[in-house]
């Protein structure tokens, strides 16, 4: 923007001074705001990442210009584009013709995330008195059948913590910017204590909203440091560990690479449990896994992109693990069979229950596999004893009453053809039973599947069963 051109390298130097590494510059596709000056300087700066949108409020020529527009920035500058944004609603506005404003908006709006669906992008969202009307759109979107590829809620600024909800139960993560420090934001500085930390986002949106004691001047990125120093003093959180995972959310959420010590689709928060990814690589193709639906392959659960660009080493993911520091449980599951990075997998273990006691000065934490129980076959021999003491419950996805039924549902991709998949599964449940605590079968409703036949076999076996909905990821 023009606000900056006077003293650009003084911003970026002020930036860094502060310990900030990265930032994100909107670019906008509107008409008359300068995306080729956002263009020139993302690939000026390998620090400097970007989305493309159009604003609710900007002017933009038609649709299809904008597609044309997207298209082509784009395709020159794949590695640098993060997202599709700032996009979304905003009735701040006189009431005259709003009606017609608010139609061409949804219908802009709608177009976009379109585009972010058919990219496979996450969406940067601007809601402003607009909460009703973006929600329901959002929730639209995320059962969309194209694929919902997360999102944030930017610049939040709803003191209503049922708003908020609403926006995470969709998966979004909420960003929080310079006027969470008004005096007369007590609201909002009251919402933000209901938000689990690992859906929490700062940013400036600069050149606005500077923070106080700065409020009224121009907004830059060095005082986004303002915005964590609020936010850790309402939560009562540590500062450090909140900043950390700030990035990390950041990092997660956009997919970004090279940020140093930070690993995208590494490990990912639902609850009180941390997931971690290993591997995307599966011993089985699912009919019924969103991988690999609607011709599309899709691995964003809960607003998480989880398609791995290499699978991590230990220390990767024992870092992204402890960037959250509220958790009871850490499980291997993710968008891929755990078991076949087993030689990473219990080295991720005991190294993770041991640095937890050290913390904690106990040994509290709990280990869970989530697996298609296939390891043995893989590997043609007894993996189980090896999991024995590391591993303190398991869920083996049985999914099928019979060998032929699992093998049209499941589709095994195991090499080795000696071995039958379904009894193979089936050995690995009773084995487990003999090792680990806890040991639970799952199966999935899909139609032909005898859920109470599954049921009963795992009673006979002695373990637990639980009933798993399709389509629900996460």
């Amino acid at each position: 923007m023009a606000e900056f051109e006077t003293d650009f390298s003084d911003v970026l130097l002020r930036m860094s001074n502060r310990g900030i590494t990265h930032a994100i510059s909107i670019g906008s596709l509107a008409q008359n705001e300068r995306i080729e000056k956002t263009v020139e300087i993302i690939n000026s700066y390998d620090f400097i990442f970007t989305a493309l949108g159009v604003h609710p409020k900007s002017l933009y020529k038609d649709l299809p210009d904008i597609f044309k527009l997207f298209e082509h920035y784009y395709s020159a500058n794949k590695k640098k584009v993060i997202a599709v944004g700032e996009i979304g609603l905003d009735y701040f506005m006189p009431k005259k013709n709003l009606g017609e404003v608010k139609t061409k908006q949804k219908e802009l709006f709608k177009f976009q995330i379109g585009l972010a669906s058919a990219y496979r992008l996450p969406i940067i969202v601007h809601v402003r008195d607009a909460y009703e009307d973006a929600i329901g759109i959002l929730k639209d979107y995320v059962k969309s059948p194209d694929g919902f590829f997360g999102g944030v809620i930017h610049c939040f600024s709803s003191d209503d913590p049922a708003i908020a909800e609403e926006f995470i139960k969709m998966g979004f993560f909420i960003s929080f910017s310079g006027n969470i420090t008004y005096k007369k934001n007590e609201g909002l500085r009251a919402a933000v204590k209901n938000i689990p930390n690992e859906k929490i986002l700062i940013e400036t949106d600069s050149p606005y909203l500077a923070p106080a004691p700065f409020r009224g001047k121009r907004n830059e990125p060095s005082r986004v440091s303002l915005v964590l120093d609020t936010i850790a003093e309402l939560k009562g959180v540590e500062r450090g560990k909140l900043d950390a995972l700030t990035v990390q959310n950041t990092v997660n959420l956009f997919s970004l690479n090279g940020i140093s010590g930070f690993y995208p689709s590494v490990a990912y928060k639902i609850g009180n449990s941390v997931y971690v990814n290993l591997t995307n690589k599966c011993t089985n193709r699912c009919t019924f896994c969103p991988k690999y639906q609607n011709g599309k392959s899709n691995f964003n659960v809960r607003g998480y992109n989880l398609k791995l660009d290499k699978e991590p080493a230990v220390d990767e993911v024992v870092s992204s693990v402890f960037r959250y520091y509220d958790f009871k449980e850490v499980v291997f599951c993710g968008f891929g069979e755990p078991t076949l990075r087993i030689e990473t997998l219990k080295s991720v273990a005991k190294t993770l229950k041991k640095i937890y006691a050290d913390i904690h000065g106990c040994s509290d934490l709990k280990i869970r596999l989530d697996t298609d129980g296939l390891a043995n076959a893989v590997y043609e021999r007894n993996t189980v004893p090896e999991l024995g003491g590391i591993i303190d419950s398991v869920s083996i996805s049985l999914n099928a009453q019979n060998s032929e039924h699992y093998d049209r549902i499941c589709n095994p991709q195991i090499l080795k053809k000696r071995a039958k998949a379904y009894d193979s599964v089936l050995n690995f449940i009773g084995e487990s039973k003999k090792y680990i605590k806890e040991v639970t079968v799952t199966a999935v409703d899909l139609p032909g599947t005898d859920i109470p036949y599954i049921a009963n076999i795992a009673k006979k076996l002695g373990v637990d069963f639980r009933h798993r909905k399709y389509n629900k990821v996460g």
